[in-house]
């Protein structure tokens, strides 16, 4: 990341600065472009937030759209399904109505049949017994005939009574089907209007993410911007730090700082949140190397220098928010960020466990803590092969 980039060349500049007073100007200047580059900060901070509440939404509208299209895959499944049903029936109506009409058609040919008979029957009997026999050749043919009359006439009837009995049962079988029919096709209007509701919901769902995606893309094209600017800061706070490291140069008259031997002191007590090395960042959830260590403190508690030394920086750092660097002499840098106030200056002087400033949390941070670093020239080490027990 272009921050520790920043604080790697800013402690660069840094540990060849002799004591001194500097230029009121440049100073100026330095104050000047430091709260310029504070504001864009906020400015980019704003819009990663922003960026990060939108990809949020986004995801979660994602997720919506894939369980309502899959709603909508098994509705019209669905659907389909009761239209198949629906033909099944209308084939089964169909086929009973036509064997209805077939029993129906037979009932009316064979009471037809059944009234030509009883016409005959009647006309037949009328004419009396003695007829009867002189028509027939027996008496034995003669009563034949009247029972043959009798069978068929009952047999009719029957077989009337029966198509009549299979009819009334086709007509429920028909009845039930055409209920059956009716069912299905209620379930089948429901299934309509909530495939109507799905579409229209996925609908608003597609047009609210393609209103996320296009402020997505201003946020990204903002903090790209913004961005462009820091870095333009960044470049004309590192000319200004040059120059001032030349007059600097040309004013030197101070004593020289010797390395100190022996352990640095902590600058505040607390637990090691986040050691030195490789890490995730906490806020940006990128694979990053870690320059110091993180110590945990509440907000405001005191921070004391390491060593006797000198401050080199006071201002702000983009990500680091608020920071001190003291040269102890000898190469030898301490850094502390994300102060919430300072106490000293640039070109002050300060001893072993001076208060030199305020745990904070600003710049890009999670939670209020303590960033120490430990710089040999502009390289950073373990801040814990330094500091005693």
């Amino acid at each position: 990341m272009r921050c520790w980039a920043l604080l790697a060349s800013v402690c660069a500049l840094c540990v060849t600065i002799a004591a001194g007073a500097f230029a009121a100007d440049i100073d100026t200047q330095i104050k000047q472009e430091e709260e310029k580059l504070q504001k864009i900060e906020r400015q980019i901070r704003f819009h990663e937030v922003e960026l990060s509440k939108i990809k949020g939404e986004e995801s979660d509208i994602l997720g919506e759209l894939e369980k309502l299209n899959k709603q909508e895959v098994l509705t019209n499944q669905r659907i389909e399904l009761l239209k198949t049903k629906e033909r099944k029936l209308e084939g089964q109506i169909k086929e009973l109505s036509a064997e209805i009409a077939e029993k129906e058609a037979f009932l009316t040919k064979a009471k037809k049949m059944l009234a030509e008979r009883l016409v005959a029957i009647y006309k037949f009997r009328g004419r009396g017994e003695f007829s009867m026999l002189l028509a027939t050749d027996s008496l034995h043919e003669a009563m034949s005939t009247t029972y043959m009359l009798r069978r068929i006439t009952k047999q009719d009837n029957e077989l009337i009574n029966e198509t009549i009995d299979q009819a009334k049962e086709l007509q429920g079988l028909r009845q039930n089907l055409e209920k059956q029919k009716a069912t299905l096709q209620a379930q089948r209007k429901e299934q309509e209007k909530e495939k109507a509701i799905l579409k229209e919901t996925i609908a608003k769902r597609e047009q609210f993410l393609e209103k996320l995606k296009n402020q997505k893309e201003y946020h990204a094209q903002a903090s790209k911007e913004l961005e462009r600017s820091q870095a333009e800061l960044e470049r004309r706070i590192q000319q200004l730090l040059q120059e001032k490291q030349r007059l600097a140069q040309l004013r030197s008259g101070g004593a020289t700082l010797t390395r100190p031997k022996g352990k640095l002191s902590w600058p505040v007590n607390g637990a090691i949140n986040s050691p030195f090395g490789t890490r995730v960042h906490p806020v940006f959830k990128t694979k990053t190397v870690h320059t110091g260590i993180d110590i945990k403190a509440s907000k405001g508690t005191p921070v004391k220098a390491a060593e006797k030394g000198e401050v080199l920086f006071a201002g702000w750092l983009r990500g680091f928010g608020q920071v001190i660097i003291i040269d102890h002499g000898g190469d030898l840098v301490t850094v502390y960020a994300h102060l919430s106030s300072m106490d000293v200056s640039e070109g002050q002087r300060v001893t072993r466990g001076q208060t030199i400033g305020r745990v904070g949390n600003t710049g890009v941070t999670t939670a209020p803590h303590l960033h120490f670093e430990v710089r040999e020239g502009s390289k950073a080490v373990d801040p814990l092969k330094y500091l005693g027990q």
